[in-house]
C-alpha cells in the first residue's frame, strides 16, 4: 500500500534510542512515516526533544512536564521552557495531565500543575498533549473548569469509554490511538474507536512503549504506527491509504502545522 503517515506521539529521546536514533527515524521514513511529534516529559528532557527535532525535518517537538515529575516543578522551570517554546519546531505543550495509577507526584500537586500548564499553554498560543491514567473524571473536571485556557489539543493514548470519548471531543480535543488498539484484549476499545468521527482521530506509537501486537515484547518505534493505522482502516471499513491520509491531515491540524511535504506535494512511499 502507498502511505504517508504521522506518528502523533513518540519519545525519541528516551535511553532506548540513544544508540540508533537516526536509524529509527530513517526506518520510519522508509515505512512512510513522514511526520513524528517528539514529546517532552520534563525540563531537561524537553531540551533534548527540541535538539532532536532540529536535526530531522519531519520531527517536531512538544515541551512540558509529565505528571510523574511535577512534584519538583517550579515557576522558573516554566520560564526556562517558555524560552525554548519560541522555537518554530515547538508545536505544543505536553505531555501534561494526571496519573493516579503510579502516583509518583501527590494528587494535589498534579492537579495544581496540570492547571498551571494549561494556562501556560494558552499564553504561548499552543495546543496541549494530555496524559491521563486512572484519572479520567478528574482530568475532565479540570479541563471543563479551565476550558477557557484550551487552544485545542490531543488526548494521548486514548483508552476510555465512548461516553468519555464524546466528552473529550466536546472540549475540542483530538483522540489518539496507540498500539494498544491492536491487543487481543482491546475489543471494547475497538468498539469505541469505530464509532468516532475519523476527522478527530490520530494514530501514535508512544515509542519506545506500547508496541502494536506484531511487535509485543519488543521496543516500539515510529515505523510500527502502520499496524495501528491498518487496524483503524479495518474498523472503519476503508482503505489503509485513506486512514493514512486522514490521520496525517488531522495531525497537521491538531498541531497547527503548515509544513510540507503535504500529501498532495509528495509521492508516498510504496510498501512491498
Amino acid at each position: 500500500m502507498s502511505i504517508l503517515l504521522a506518528d502523533s506521539h513518540a519519545h525519541l529521546d528516551m535511553p532506548e534510542f540513544a544508540r540508533d536514533q537516526a536509524a529509527v527515524v530513517a526506518r520510519a521514513e522508509e515505512a512512510g512515516v513522514g511526520l513524528i511529534i517528539n514529546v517532552g516529559i520534563g525540563l531537561d528532557h524537553s531540551r533534548q526533544v527540541l535538539t532532536t527535532a532540529r536535526k530531522f525535518p519531519g520531527v517536531f517537538a512538544t515541551l512540558g512536564v509529565h505528571p510523574h515529575g511535577v512534584k519538583s516543578l517550579h515557576d522558573r522551570d516554566l520560564e526556562a521552557l517558555s524560552v525554548l517554546a519560541r522555537d518554530s519546531k515547538v508545536v505544543a505543550v505536553g505531555e501534561i495531565g494526571l496519573d493516579f495509577y503510579r502516583m509518583r507526584s501527590p494528587e494535589a500537586v498534579q492537579r495544581q500543575w496540570f492547571g498551571r500548564q494549561l494556562e501556560w499553554a494558552y499564553g504561548l498560543g499552543k495546543p496541549v498533549v494530555i496524559h491521563t491514567r486512572d484519572a479520567t473524571a478528574a482530568t475532565l473536571g479540570i479541563l471543563r473548569d479551565q476550558k477557557r485556557w484550551l487552544r485545542g489539543g490531543v488526548m494521548h493514548c486514548f483508552g476510555g469509554s465512548y461516553e468519555e470519548a464524546r466528552a473529550f471531543l466536546d472540549l475540542g480535543l483530538y483522540l489518539s490511538f496507540s498500539g494498544t488498539l491492536t491487543y487481543p484484549a482491546a475489543g471494547p476499545l475497538r468498539e469505541v474507536a469505530k464509532k468516532l468521527p475519523l476527522d478527530r482521530v490520530l494514530v501514535e506509537t508512544d515509542a519506545p512503549y506500547l508496541p502494536p501486537q506484531p511487535w509485543r515484547g519488543k521496543r516500539n518505534e515510529p515505523a510500527y504506527v502502520t499496524a495501528t493505522a491498518r487496524l483503524l482502516a479495518a474498523l472503519y471499513g476503508i482503505s489503509p491509504e485513506e486512514v493514512a491520509r486522514r490521520t496525517w491531515e488531522n495531525t497537521r491540524t491538531a498541531f497547527g502545522l503548515d509544513w510540507p511535504p503535504k500529501t498532495e506535494d509528495r509521492k508516498p512511499k510504496t510498501e512491498t
